[in-house]
């Protein structure tokens, strides 16, 4: 290889490092490994918190709809019964969440005995601004099967072009390899 060619492709080399490292996105998936996602067909949404912001509850809407159409999955009219309920989460600003586990067995003074065993232990987090949680539950089981995290998306000061980037960036990222399971 020629020095200038060493050169050429050096540059090429760093200008890819360069455009991979300017994206922050991060996402992950959770997911029960006893599900077999290829039950289901339908979705609807289910709203638990109103999303504090009109147009971005339509940018997420629309970029679910797609990412979700293209895994075979079929939106069904409000009313109806779907498979999975979709469920968005959205943290526009800094917020705790506090986590409980009770690991409490044994009989308390209620049942006759005296003093139980256990331990109830809480665990306080920090939920980052700017993050969008997207949860799928079986809806006949009202259980969740499925739970896909982005971080550093929802950037309250972006344009609404970078605001609509983001947003379909991260749910097809989050969605990537969804159904769990599947041949990619």
């Amino acid at each position: 290889m020629t020095m200038r060619f060493c050169r050429k492709l050096a540059v090429v080399l760093f200008g890819i490092g360069i455009l991979t490292s300017c994206s922050t996105l991060e996402t992950s998936d959770d997911y029960d490994r006893a599900i077999d996602f290829s039950k289901f067909k339908t979705y609807a949404w289910k709203e638990t918190e109103p999303i504090p912001n009109q147009l971005l509850a339509q940018r997420l809407q629309t970029a679910v709809e797609a990412t979700l159409a293209s895994k075979g999955l079929r939106k069904v009219p409000e009313g109806s019964s779907p498979d999975l309920w979709v469920v968005p989460h959205t943290r526009l600003s800094k917020q705790m969440q506090v986590n409980t586990y009770n690991t409490g067995w044994g009989y308390g003074w209620g049942w006759g005995w005296g003093g139980g065993m256990g331990m109830t232990t809480s665990t306080v987090s920090e939920i980052p601004v700017g993050t969008l949680i997207i949860d799928l539950v079986d809806a006949g089981r009202k259980q969740l099967v499925w739970r896909g995290t982005a971080s550093k998306t929802l950037e309250p000061d972006a344009s609404p072009e970078k605001k609509e980037k983001n947003i379909t960036e991260a749910v097809q990222k989050m969605f990537a390899s969804y159904p769990p399971g599947a041949p990619k």
